[in-house]
């Protein structure tokens, strides 16, 4: 994964789940891209909050085999608190974006662009 200058390649298991509207990842993970997009973590609230509305944040690159999946920074930010925990879990952000296709006869599933 990569977010601007901060990158990571120790490889996790990850799970794409259409019944979660967000992207879940490693706590150290996010942490490190809320620094880099300067976001707080609010204690009282139990999330991460951008400095103002207008704050730019870079897009988020996955990459999942030899493919790099890039989510666009639109779908990153949501009204709604991340979840964070020892794994990925790639919800509603990254579905917007990339298709899923299961191939169950050979355990294997792929994805291709959205028309968005």
């Amino acid at each position: 994964m990569s977010i601007g200058p901060s990158s990571n390649s120790v490889g996790w298991q990850v799970i794409s789940d259409t019944g979660t509207s967000l992207i879940g990842a490693p706590d150290y993970i996010v942490e490190q891209v809320a620094a880099y997009s300067q976001a707080h973590f609010e204690k009282a609230y139990g999330l991460y909050i951008l400095p103002s509305c207008s704050t730019k944040i870079l897009d988020l690159n996955l990459v999942i085999g030899s493919t790099t999946y890039t989510i666009s920074s639109e779908n990153l930010v949501f009204p709604f608190p991340l979840f964070s925990g020892p794994t990925w879990i790639l919800g509603d952000p990254f579905i917007r974006q990339y298709c899923q296709i299961y191939d169950v006869g050979y355990y294997r599933m792929g994805f291709a662009r959205s028309l968005q």
